[in-house]
């Protein structure tokens, strides 16, 4: 029941509530710690507004077992091949929100994704989360292009204050543009909103990189308002045939400055 693409429950489990996980993918950096930092401002963020946020690290491997069974070394590999666990979302104690590694669970959404198609893919990701929670997915861009190809949904690109960042930025957003999703920019840092601030030069020669080659106009969020518009534009399964769409804010809203896709039709 579990080989790549074939969790017939999957859907059933990710679709079944009128406020279902959501996932917000983030491109990873040249350095990923750094914008590591980021990711927790925002999941910070999210909980400020009532919000339990699940950060999955894509460049961090899972153990080859699980030796407890109290959440603290659960992977995402784990949370795949194990349907009896769900519900995933609150934070463990003493701890802000939940923390999974996921390169190896990464890889298998791959092949579901070849096999099966993205939307089976963002299934098999969301079914063991509860509702309500935020999935942030730390991941290289090449990853986030390959599992959600298609599906239109926009991607954070974290933006560093660095040499390389220019190159960096314009790399993920170039790949994402190709494959059907839309990258928006969070620039590291307040120094961004100082217009000779040399964050500020980065942000501006990306976007002229991307409107010039890409003819892509690029959006930025401030950090400060990343929570909100992350939860706006994080998305989740499209709906089935017959299945009436609920009326709730995030998740499949119009992503900011776009008008909202129509929903893939899956089965």
């Amino acid at each position: 029941m579990f080989e790549f693409g074939v969790d017939q429950a999957a859907g059933l489990r990710a679709t079944s509530s009128t406020n279902p996980p959501v996932v917000m993918p983030v491109a990873t950096t040249a350095r990923p710690g750094q914008a590591y930092e980021l990711i927790c401002t925002v999941a910070s963020q999210l909980n400020a507004m009532g919000h339990d946020a699940v950060i999955i690290d894509g460049s961090a491997i899972e153990a080859v077992e699980r030796r407890l069974h109290d959440g603290s070394h659960l992977g995402l590999i784990h949370a795949l091949l194990d349907s009896s666990i769900s519900g995933l979302g609150a934070p463990l104690p003493s701890t802000e929100w939940l923390v999974m590694p996921g390169a190896k669970g990464l890889q298998v959404l791959q092949q579901t994704a070849r096999a099966a198609g993205a939307a089976v893919a963002l299934s098999r990701l969301l079914a063991p989360f509860a509702s309500g929670t935020v999935v942030l997915l730390y991941a290289p861009a090449s990853t986030i292009s390959a599992l959600f190809a298609g599906l239109h949904a926009q991607v954070l690109v974290p933006v560093l204050d660095m040499p390389q960042a220019t190159i960096d930025a314009y790399g993920s957003i170039k790949a994402l543009h190709a494959t059907g999703l839309w990258p928006v920019l969070a620039p590291m840092n307040c120094e961004a909103d100082t217009a000779q601030a040399p964050l500020a030069q980065v942000v501006r020669s990306v976007c002229d990189c991307a409107h010039r080659y890409l003819n892509y106009p690029v959006e930025q969020w401030a950090v400060g308002t990343l929570g909100q518009r992350v939860r706006e534009a994080a998305f989740t399964v499209p709906w089935p045939p017959g299945t009436s769409l609920p009326v709730q804010t995030g998740a499949m809203n119009n992503f900011a400055g776009h008008a909202a896709p129509t929903p893939t039709r899956w089965s």
